[in-house]
Formats: structure tokens, sequence, C-alpha cells
């Protein structure tokens, strides 16, 4: 079996959202120097992921009322890009999954506490987008993730949260301690969605290093599936220190195999991020077929998309 059987084994299981892969292919144009793209660049871009062009144009329009994408007019054709405020969401949540996912009481912790000075509608808005940021829920009001992660929310005043900074031997006494309060962790679904996303890509990974295992847009897709792969699975993981988790824990395994395919294919999906988004402004991009199709104009409040 070749690449292309399980990339296409991979698109049909995992049916990735065309919103999340959108936003994932602007960062990524945009870590090859590409801040911006032509609307013809985006249908070119997502046409080989199965998606057709009508469809990219609303969920495009979708982005832009919800202020993820920009997109500027230049007489008949639309220039597209991240809004700096997405595109700096992105790069964050990009460079904490790019940080190892082990994690131990051999390390200083950021612990924050709810001790009761807000109310719980506060309390839970606040908790969501902590744990966006990879905060671990050790108890029921009791928030934590290692030291090291110094980007995002830091302040834990600013949600009304009691802010410590310890050392792991400190937060490991003080989690065997019965006042501390006891969870329940959800390990099962994150335990399965590891063993699903190697079982996926580990084949793939084994490709690596083969003389023309990938094609460039094989590459580029693969970087976008294992991306998108990887970080479901993140978002399922309570992210517990490991002393807290199973020995057959398989966050470690699939970081490893995100990380292989994610630098491994990097030179490819250049080369083809570039074809596609450097071609003549004038010329119609690759990938999108050169016989007459009846062009589907989109309106938008003031927002108006030409390819």
């Amino acid at each position: 079996m070749n690449s292309e059987f399980y990339i296409d084994a991979v698109l049909r299981q995992a049916k990735p959202r065309l919103s999340t892969l959108l936003k994932l292919m602007f960062s990524e144009a945009q870590v090859f120097g590409q801040q911006t793209q032509w609307l013809g660049s985006v249908i070119a871009l997502l046409e080989p992921l199965g998606f057709q062009e009508r469809t990219v144009r609303t969920a495009l329009f979708r982005l832009a009322e919800h202020k993820v994408i920009k997109i500027e007019r230049h007489g008949r054709r639309s220039l597209c890009m991240l809004t700096p405020q997405a595109a700096a969401s992105i790069q964050s949540a990009r460079q904490r999954l790019n940080i190892p996912a082990g994690r131990g009481f051999a390390e200083d912790w950021t612990m924050l506490v709810n001790s009761g000075g807000i109310s719980a509608t506060s309390y839970a808005g606040a908790r969501k987008q902590l744990l966006d940021l990879d905060y671990c829920v050790l108890a029921p009001n009791v928030l934590a993730r290692p030291a090291s992660y110094t980007r995002g929310v830091q302040a834990g005043e600013d949600h009304g949260l009691a802010l410590f900074e310890v050392s792991g031997a400190q937060l490991a006494a003080a989690v065997r301690q019965p006042l501390f309060g006891k969870m329940d962790w959800d390990l099962e679904t994150p335990a399965a969605m590891y063993a699903q996303f190697k079982q996926r890509f580990e084949p793939l990974r084994q490709m690596l290093g083969k003389r023309g295992a990938f094609s460039d847009v094989q590459a580029y897709m693969l970087r976008l599936l294992v991306s998108h792969g990887y970080q479901h699975c993140r978002r399922a993981d309570p992210l517990l220190p490991q002393e807290l988790l199973p020995r057959d824990w398989m966050a470690m395994e699939a970081y490893q195999t995100y990380v292989a395919l994610y630098a491994g294919c990097a030179t490819q999906a250049r080369r083809h991020i570039l074809k596609i988004t450097e071609a003549p402004a004038l010329e119609q991009p690759a990938g999108i077929s050169s016989t007459p199709v009846r062009r589907h104009v989109a309106r938008r409040t003031s927002v108006y998309m030409s390819a």
C-alpha cells in the first residue's frame, strides 16, 4: 500500500472540517512567508483535500464574518489573509502544540485556585479559556500547568483566581491531600484517540526518507492532516502529570509521530505552497482546471469575492 492509500484513508476517517483546515492552511502559508493569498490560490490549495470552489468560498465568508479572515478587494480579484488576532492565536496554539506532551512533578508549576471569589459563570468562562491554554484540572477548583509555558494567560488575578508558583514536589504533596479534592478524569477517550492517531499516521511515518514516497502536494496535505489529527488528540487530553497517568499512556508516541511527519514533510510542502501562491497574478493558479467553468460570485454585506 502506498502513501496515496493511507492519505485517502485519513481523509475518509478523520473528516476534517473545512474551517479548521482553512485556518491551518493560512497558518502554514505564513510559516513559509506567504502572509496573503489570492482567492484562486486558496481554492487551489484546498482542492486536493476534496473541497469544491463554492464550498471554500462559503467557508471563507463565514470566517470573515467571525473576524478570522480578512478579505480585500483588488479590482475584480480578492486577497485573503488571517486577521492579526487570529494569526497570533493560531501561532500561540502551534507553539504550545510543539511542546512535548510529557509533564511531571520534577518541574515547577503554575497553580490557579478558585477560592470562591468569583461566580460560577465567571469561573466556567475562565476555566474554558485556561484549558485552551493547556492548563489541566487537578481538582474541582484547581488548574495547573508547567511554569515553562510562558505564553498566554499567566496572571490568575485577571480571572479572579489565586495564583501560586509551586515546585513539583509541593504540587505532588498537595494532590495526595484529601482536602485537595478528587477528580474522575476521562482517560479512556483520549487514550482511544491517541491509539487511532498512531494507527492512521504511523504507516506514513515509516515511509519518511524513502525516495519518492510523497509528492509535493501529498507532503503539503500530510502536514495539514497530521496537525489536525494531533491537535484533536491534545484537546481531549487532560494533560495531567505523568505520575497520575497509566504506564502505557501514548501521548509521547503520538507527539513523536506528529513531529516526525510535520518536520519531515516541510521542504516539499513549502515547495507546493509557493508554487500555488506565487503564481503570476493574471495566471490561473495551478490545481484549477483550465476548462471554462461557470463563475460563482458570492455577496455578503460589504465583502465581494471573485477569483
